[in-house]
């Protein structure tokens, strides 16, 4: 058996339709029988069906009431003719017609179950493609294809390899002739890779539905277009071959390379393609083939290009634009991925940028203008600290270098350039379509700081965020394009971005120097710095280190925190003093985690349900009109949700009452009500929500029924259908007293309200009385009465019906209007979470944690003082060894020296991380840590490149450098590893130097480690200057004596201890040893060596010599000299 017709244990596609209930009746050969749906016409061995288990064909949602009772019927088979497989059965909304050239439906002729078509259709194999020889297609029981027109090359079985596809033969699709939809060539500078053009005179040719799945590709040709063909996702072309490669799809039968899924499982294979990279636009039918059928008799247009059902783009997904929405699950991973828009100005070399980003599962806009330098520091530290994965620029005013370093820093980051709007225009377009779309509109108040203050319109940018509102134009343009505009500007999220080091700039050049706090509120930390102390972005990163947070929120929370610790000492002293007595109550933090960890992703759901209240989206949007087979499973979906977000608040709950006797002000503001904290009290708010409607009816119907108070539109349907009971009960009581005999209503559905009255009383029915039937001693009758109160029963229900419709999304946009409420409780249960984190991380250090001391004294000179400190990212604890490092009074800079693989870089980067953990008010892996506040860290580490940037690796040192002294204060932590090893020896010692020697003047921390000892001795007559080296022991083997043809053999002992005082060698042939270079080779280095270190002591004493100002003794020395 090929591999088409065998099951496939790695085949999970097909297992989607196996929950399908097989028919009850099996197809025996050679018999007949008949079927109420139709479908294509197809042919299927006989014998080879009796293997298979039969299918139901799909129905359409409005008919498959009606089908029920055919359902069971045996599907007919034919034995002559024999056509290509399809998947869409007749009677889906997407009818057959719109495949059909001439749009008739054929009588069909041959039959086969919908199991084995799925069972060919969906079995693959890795490497699996369509075969030209003609055993595979005796394999495939010589299925063939007949089309209703000879002439139409779709319908034509030619069994085809991977370029062998109809769209591999296209001419216009190659790619020396590929064009945009504007006819413009891949060499034009305005060409648009995102349309292609299409040959009307070949859209002509397609079938109705692929003209209209050319037409969406036409336009979204960057898209796989998941094509929605009644039930299931159809892939055509180029993007069945995505499926294939990507998804595990299989080839459907047919020339054109053809793939598919059910409805049921868009979430899972659109999720997969966006995390491989790819852009995914859902396409939905937006009508039913009675809708068409309709549309078509009201506008009188019966071609065959009216006679398909409509479908509409409903929305395009990529990285960077993950929602929350009813088909959507959200990002599968809790951390953000940020879209950024950037718009930039030039002047003479120096970039203006405005910068918008947001995390579009949340919905919260960040927006903020601001000068950069030359390396554009600033937006490369924005981008470090909210990571993009889509990032939308302007094509024509972004310089190549900025084009340059996003294309080398952001390189997992998909770039879309575009034409970016107008700032004027991005706010006419906001206030017509979004925000003031009416008399009582009005802008958000987190945007109003954006608008000129003398416009009442609020139609003109401010001065100051001209760029960042052209910005935003770039991503509100995005957002429309991508059809989530309504969802995401909807819920009015925006605030300022500031970069972190904006207010160090107020320290002047001159000022540098002087102890008085200029920072900010938060420890400055660029994207060298993060990148170089592998802080975020890195496996074993400080982030993973500490990231024990129980809900996803805590963890995006954590990420900003270690991004920008706290340089408040107010902030940081608070911290301690919650993260100290967490730490010494236990069963405290794990009955606060217990709660924590059942929480869902509460931030992502609150958006997730204004998304759903969105009353914009339910009326305009094109998911608004959408025909889903699963809606009762989303519904479900939507309900379980809300539920969640209700059982997580009230969660919360629980936590105020587990730290109700807490000491610490953090603590009791983010676990109390007011006064004594700032938790929201939301107690009323959530009470009225869970007590709307039955929970546990929702859950098992999939609908939120309400209770009485809940909704007014609802209750007073309810009342209006009341009071016609009411009025049927007094009209029947009246009727009574008329006939003197016991009456009651019969009747169902339109004829409900007859008055049954016994035969014996029936006399008395006068001529206002119609008679509409009888039974047996009873005669029924109708009135007026009867029928008006019947008319008004039947216009009720119908309006209650309407409103049970719309009225999960009247309670989800009720919800949503306490939103700052609900974020606010998100905001200090986020907290919570981190500060637990916190000290879940200080109970995994198996050695000595303390609470550092912060402090800040402009009388006393910045210090660090830390006593037995270890690195807090290196697990192996026991054979770790612990290091003190002290600077401040006895010297500011630490010149540091040592052997290879001494451990000098790892002391500078603990020496940070531990500053950086002090910040954040965590324990700290040392004995004793004590630290003047700092403002910023600087790192110059290692030794690389930037190709894409065309940077040397000497020029990178040197950019990196230069940052350092232009922004270093005293109040900076700078770290500086073996400058000036990217160029000449005398250069590099020189710059090394004197830039050593400026930071020691400036007074700001440094750590310095270098090999050249030229370095030392200059250096060490500076008086901010300590000298001190990574010990190690040397032993060397005397068996083999020092000579020209044999290197003594040194044995190196690393002690990884820092120790006082210069280290003489760097014992460089030790690791050469280690490394494996040949002996020949370190033998010819050792000669060398010797040589040359022969030379620099002659050179060094006859300096010396010359020093002398006293002729008679050099002369004497001169003298002793044998030459």
């Amino acid at each position: 058996m090929s591999k088409r017709n065998s099951v496939g244990s790695a085949n999970t596609l097909f297992n989607y339709f196996s929950k399908t209930p097989p028919a009850n009746k099996k197809i025996k050969p050679g018999v007949e029988t008949e079927s109420s749906p139709k479908v294509d016409t197809i042919v299927k061995d006989t014998k080879h069906e009796n293997k298979k288990r039969e299918r139901q064909p799909t129905v359409s949602p409005k008919v498959q009431k009606q089908n029920s009772e055919d359902s069971d019927d045996d599907i007919p088979l034919g034995a002559k003719k024999r056509k290509r497989i399809r998947l869409n059965p007749v009677d889906s909304e997407d009818s057959d017609t719109e495949n059909k050239v001439d749009n008739k439906i054929d009588a069909p002729t041959e039959k086969v179950s919908l199991g084995k078509k799925l069972h060919d259709s969906f079995m693959y194999e890795p490497n699996d493609s369509p075969k030209t020889n003609t055993q595979k297609k005796a394999i495939n029981n010589g299925i063939a294809n007949t089309s209703t027109k000879s002439s139409e090359p779709q319908d034509k079985f030619v069994s085809a390899d991977e370029g062998n596809w109809v769209h591999c033969k296209l001419d216009w699709l190659k790619p020396e002739k590929i064009r945009d939809a504007q006819k413009r060539r891949p060499d034009h500078p305005d060409y648009d890779p995102c349309t292609l053009y299409v040959p009307p005179d070949f859209y002509n040719s397609q079938t109705p539905a692929h003209r209209q799945w050319w037409e969406m590709k036409s336009s979204h040709f960057d898209c796989v277009l998941f094509f929605k063909v009644g039930k299931f996702y159809e892939l055509y072309h180029m993007d069945a071959t995505v499926g294939v490669n990507e998804l595990g799809f299989s080839y459907m039968k047919g020339d054109f390379a053809h793939s598919g899924f059910p409805e049921s499982a868009y979430a899972r294979m659109a999720s997969t393609l966006v995390l491989k990279g790819y852009k995914v636009a859902r396409v939905e039918q937006t009508e039913t083939p009675d809708m068409m059928q309709e549309r078509c008799r009201q506008t009188g247009k019966n071609s065959k290009w009216d006679k398909v059902v409509r479908r509409e783009i409903c929305q395009v997904t990529l990285r960077g634009t993950q929602v929350c929405g009813l088909q959507d699950p959200g990002p599968a991973e809790s951390g953000a991925a940020y879209m950024i828009g950037i718009a930039e100005e030039e002047s003479n070399n120096i970039s203006t940028y405005g910068v918008c980003f947001v995390d579009t599962s949340i919905g919260l806009f960040h927006l903020g203008q601001f000068k950069d330098d030359k390396h554009s520091s600033r937006l490369l530290t924005t981008i470090a600290h909210y990571p993009p994965a889509l990032i939308v620029y302007d094509r024509k005013t972004t310089t190549p270098r900025t084009s340059k370093l996003l294309t080398s820093h952001c390189h997992s980051a998909r770039r879309e350039p575009k034409a970016l709007w107008q700032p004027e225009k991005t706010l006419k377009i906001l206030a017509e379509k979004y925000y003031r779309t009416n008399a009582d509109g009005d802008w958000p108040e987190g945007f109003k700081m954006f608008l000129h203050e003398d416009d009442a319109l609020g139609l003109t940018p401010a001065f100051d965020y001209y760029l960042a509102i052209k910005a935003l134009g770039g991503c509100v343009s995005y957002l429309m394009d991508c059809l989530l505009d309504i969802q995401i500007l909807g819920m009015s999220q925006f605030t300022s971005y500031i970069p972190p080091d904006v207010l160090n700039e107020t320290l002047s050049q001159e000022n540098k120097g002087e102890n008085r706090w200029e920072g900010g509120s938060t420890m400055v930390l660029d994207s060298i710095t993060l990148r170089n102390l592998r802080i975020v972005q890195d496996t074993g990163c400080l982030y993973d280190k500490l990231n024990f947070c129980s809900t996803p929120m805590g963890k995006r929370w954590l990420y900003q925190w270690v991004c920008a610790p706290s340089s408040n000492i107010v902030v940081i002293k608070e911290r301690q003093e919650a993260v100290k007595e967490l730490f010494e109550d236990q069963e405290l933090c794990q009955d606060a985690k217990n709660i924590l960890t059942t929480f869902p992703d509460l931030e992502r759901l609150l958006a997730k349900v204004h998304a759903l209240g969105n009353l914009k989206k339910s009326k305009y949007h094109p998911d608004s009109r959408a025909i889903l087979y699963e809606e009762k499973t989303y519904s479900k979906r939507k309900v379980l949700d809300f539920i969640s977000v209700l059982n997580g608040f009230t969660a919360a709950l629980n936590v105020i009452e587990l730290f109700a006797n807490v000491d610490s002000v953090l603590l009791k503001r983010i676990t109390q009500f007011r006064p004594d904290g700032k938790f929201p009290d939301y107690r009323e708010t959530l009470k009225f929500f869970k007590e709307a409607f039955n929970q546990k009816e929702a859950e098992k119907e999939g609908r939120i029924e309400p209770e009485q108070g809940v909704d007014q539109e609802y209750d007073s349907t309810l009342r209006a259908i009341k009071d016609i009971q009411e009025e049927l009960k007094d009209y029947l009581a009246e009727q009574e007293k008329y006939f003197k005999c016991r009456l009651s209503y019969v009747g169902s559905d339109k004829k409900r309200y007859q008055i049954e009255v016994p035969q014996n009383a029936a006399s008395k029915a006068g001529p206002d009385y119609h008679l509409e039937g009888a039974r047996k001693g009873f005669k029924r009758y109708s009135t007026e009465k009867t029928k008006d109160l019947l008319a008004r029963m039947i216009a009720a229900e119908e309006q209650k019906t309407n409103v049970l419709k719309d009225l999960s999304r009247r309670i989800f946009e009720k919800f949503s209007s306490h939103y700052d409420e609900w974020e606010a409780a998100v905001q200090c249960l986020s907290t919570l979470d981190i500060l637990l984190a916190f000290t879940e991380f200080a109970r995994q250090q198996t050695g000595d944690v303390c609470l550092p001391e912060v402090t800040f004294n402009a009388d006393k000179k910045p210090y660090i003082n830390i006593v037995e400190g270890r690195h807090p990212c290196i697990p192996i604890v026991n054979e770790f060894i612990p290091n003190d490092t002290k600077l401040g009074e006895e010297g500011t800079l630490l010149l540091l020296t040592g052997p290879n693989m001494g451990g000098k870089s790892t002391l500078m980067r603990q020496v940070a991380l531990l500053t950086v953990l002090a910040h954040l008010g965590s324990y700290v892996p040392a004995q004793e840590c004590s630290l003047s506040v700092v403002d910023r860290i600087f790192t110059r580490l290692g030794a690389s490149d930037d190709i894409l940037s065309g940077q040397s690796t000497f020029l990178v040192e040197m950019n990196e450098t230069a940052a350092i002294l232009k922004h270093a204060t005293v109040h900076s932590l700078v770290l500086l590893d073996e400058l000036g090893r990217g160029t000449s020896t005398y250069d590099g010692a020189a710059l090394a130097a004197a830039t050593a020697v400026e930071l020691a003047q400036r007074g700001c921390r440094t750590v310095f480690s270098t090999h050249y000892h030229a370095l030392v001795r200059t250096l060490s007559l500076q008086p901010a200057v300590i000298l001190g080296h990574m010990a190690c022991m040397v032993e060397t083997d005397e068996s083999t004596p020092d000579s020209e043809d044999q290197i003594p053999e040194e044995t190196i002992t690393f002690l990884y201890k820092l120790t006082p005082g210069a280290c003489p060698k760097s014992y460089g042939f030790n690791a050469a040893r280690l490394a494996g270079i040949p002996k020949e080779i370190t033998r010819r280095g050792h000669d060398i060596s010797i040589k040359l270190e022969k030379e620099a002591t002659c050179v060094r004493a006859f300096r010396n010599v010359m020093k002398l100002n006293d002729p008679k003794h050099l002369r004497e020395l001169l003298a002793t000299l044998s030459i």
